[in-house]
């Protein structure tokens, strides 16, 4: 059993040997290299199109939730179809590797992001998003939850829709393989029929709203409801890994399939260029973009999963993603991205807005990094002492993250 109070006894005696082990986690390559790669991919979308680099940087968190049913849906199938998967140790691990550092991101909003007294509505709203309901909450009962979003992480919506599936995967694939009777065809025809059911999902709970109602992306883009098919999708990518032999030698065929639905996207955008101003304005869009987006996640993991990434940044950025994706929206949240306060209005002064976003950008990624090596790695470090799976361990939204 992993004992937290003798590491810290430990790291307090001996921080260097600790914070070496910290940096060969930081760049060991993954069981899936070419995953290291797609998530370095993902979380630099995501970070280029928050500091105003990349118009259409948002679909990395897209790609996240397809890696994320990828690694964590393959984990599931494996341990099942031998008969080791356990229900209580998969939530058990899956805390352990979430909430640390999400629930430190909490605190600080908390405390440096929160204006006024912590009244009634601020203890709702940290409840909330503690238990990931801080965007399920207000739209399925929205009498009880007024959340003030100032107590709740930036981008956590996101993880809600990850938890809501680490809720739902493990029964849904349980179902599956007792109903096909550990057939890995079978339980790959039910998991599209998953896929494809995300569509409709879509319209069905749309169907009261006008195309212009400023509501439509809270309901259509942000919910479990409106994305699990892009989590379902990696599954389905896992079993076709598993399924398909000689699939490596197919890379051509998934990478220019990935790369020509990419196109067709950004054509779309192009020729709205309203969206490509706020992506959030989008109404009937949002009921078949997550589909588009899925099947462009999909074919491109399943091209470049295997190649042997041995890139130091690329592995680096992969590992840290989970708490880069947090750390930069509270970074931009507290230093206003245009640069009024302190520093960030000495640097607007100084220097061109280009280098003022360098400059946030290194500072980003080096409080990620303290904030894996502080608050992720010791229970990382469980994972690591019970000798569990490397694949397990990269696993992480993140957005899975």
């Amino acid at each position: 059993m992993y004992n937290l109070s003798l590491f810290l006894s430990e790291f307090k005696d001996k921080p260097v040997p600790y914070i070496r082990e910290h940096w060969n986690y930081l760049t060991e390559p993954g069981v899936f290299p070419g995953v290291d790669l797609l998530r370095a991919i993902a979380v630099s979308l995501v970070l280029l199109y928050h500091f105003q680099l990349l118009p259409v940087g948002w679909v990395g968190v897209d790609l996240f939730f397809v890696i994320s049913g990828f690694l964590i849906g393959g984990i599931i199938i494996d341990k099942m179809a031998v008969g080791k998967f356990k229900m209580g140790e998969f939530y058990w691990r899956r805390a352990l590797r979430i909430l640390p550092v999400y629930y430190f991101i909490i605190l600080l909003c908390a405390l440096f992001k929160a204006p006024g007294p912590f009244d009634w509505v601020a203890l709702k709203s940290v409840l909330s998003g503690m238990l990931f309901l801080q965007t399920t909450g207000p739209y399925f009962f929205p009498e009880f939850f007024q959340i003030n979003q100032a107590y709740t992480a930036a981008g956590s919506w996101s993880l809600v829709i990850e938890e809501m599936f680490y809720l739902v995967a493990p029964v849904t694939l349980l179902v599956f393989m007792r109903l096909s009777k550990n057939n890995l065809k079978i339980v790959a025809s039910l998991v599209g029929l998953v896929v494809l059911s995300g569509i409709f999902t879509r319209i069905v709970m749309t169907a009261d709203f006008a195309p212009n109602d400023g509501d439509w992306h809270f309901a259509s883009f942000i919910q479990f409801h409106s994305r699990y098919d892009e989590l379902a999708a990696g599954v389905l990518a896992a079993c076709v890994v598993r399924l398909v032999s000689g699939l490596r030698s197919q890379w051509v065929f998934w990478l220019a399939a990935g790369l020509l639905l990419f196109a067709g996207f950004l054509m779309y955008m192009i020729q709205h260029p309203e969206y490509l101003a706020k992506p959030w304005t989008f109404a009937r869009e949002t009921i078949w973009l997550p589909t588009l987006l899925a099947a462009f996640s999909t074919a491109l993991l399943l091209g470049i999963y295997w190649w042997p990434v041995r890139s130091l940044p690329i592995i680096f950025l992969a590992r840290i993603s989970y708490p880069l994706y947090l750390v930069h929206l509270l970074l931009l949240e507290l230093t206003n991205p245009y640069g009024n306060v302190g520093i960030l209005l000495w640097l607007t002064e100084t220097i061109t807005f280009y280098g003022r976003l360098f400059v946030l950008i290194l500072l980003t990624i080096f409080i990620s990094y303290l904030v894996s090596l502080i608050v992720e790695y010791p229970f990382v470090r469980m994972y690591k002492v019970r000798k569990e799976s490397t694949t397990e361990l990269d696993a992480s939204f993140s957005p899975a993250r």
